[in-house]
């Protein structure tokens, strides 16, 4: 912007205006921008982020869901995951075996105290999940009532329950799971000890009494795609589940 000084004593004349320093340009400049430089740079973080995610970060070889309104203690999951690896097969090819326990706090007795929220959330993911076709294993403590609401579990024997069906063959459902207790391998692992938070004498307690009342199922496959993308999971199923005693 152009500014008056004196002109030889006459009043008042217009110069040009001041010519600004390199430093002083910059500073105009990043003032001005600065706000659109961040946010483009959080776009392009987040953008990158991304995409290393989506196509570069290792992928676990088995992802297994764990559905259950009861709280399992960090150091059973973590001991869990740990003797499933050993069992499993490096399916991605990184050079190691990634187990992850995806845990659903979602119960399907009408009495469950379990929040509603938390129900709904557990619901939605787990959906997801297996329309996905990221879960193929499911540990869980309610087969009916899993079978009456998601639908999703397959036989024993590798067949699929009836479309028509509108429970999914739930009346059926100690033919689509093994008690945990009747699986040798399972009931077998080592998974060490935990401190319950209700301990009366405040000793440990053996990680496997966890795992009371827990069944183990896995997912209905209905076509050859299904087959051949679950073909390392049923794998490890065959694994799990070698000798055990169906339900009666």
């Amino acid at each position: 912007m152009a500014h008056y000084v004196p002109d030889d004593g006459k009043g008042f004349g217009m110069v040009q205006p001041r010519e600004y320093t390199r430093a002083e340009k910059a500073r105009n400049w990043w003032h001005y921008h600065a706000g659109w430089i961040i946010f483009a740079a959080v776009l392009i973080f987040g953008f990158a982020y991304f995409i290393h995610d989506m196509f570069f970060r290792p992928r676990p070889d088995y992802q297994i869901a764990f559905v259950t309104t009861r709280d399992v203690p960090s150091a059973v999951r973590a001991n869990l995951q740990t003797r499933l690896e050993e069992l499993g097969e490096d399916v991605n090819g990184d050079g190691r075996v990634q187990v992850e326990l995806l845990v659903y706090p979602l119960g399907f007795d009408t009495q469950s105290q379990i929040n509603v929220d938390a129900t709904s959330t557990s619901v939605t993911r787990l959906t997801v999940d297996l329309t996905t076709g990221r879960v193929y294993l499911v540990l869980l403590d309610d087969p009916e009532g899993f079978q009456k609401r998601i639908g999703a579990l397959g036989y024993l024997d590798g067949s699929a329950p009836d479309t028509a069906d509108a429970t999914h063959g739930a009346a059926n459902w100690r033919q689509m799971a093994y008690s945990w207790e009747n699986c040798p391998v399972l009931s077998g692992l080592d998974l060490g000890t935990y401190l319950p938070f209700t301990a009366p004498d405040g000793g440990e307690e053996d990680g496997q009494s966890v795992m009371t009342g827990i069944y183990i199922a896995r997912r209905a496959l209905r076509s050859k795609v299904q087959e051949q993308s679950f073909s390392a999971d049923t794998q490890l199923w065959e694994t799990l589940t070698a000798n055990a005693v169906p339900l009666p």
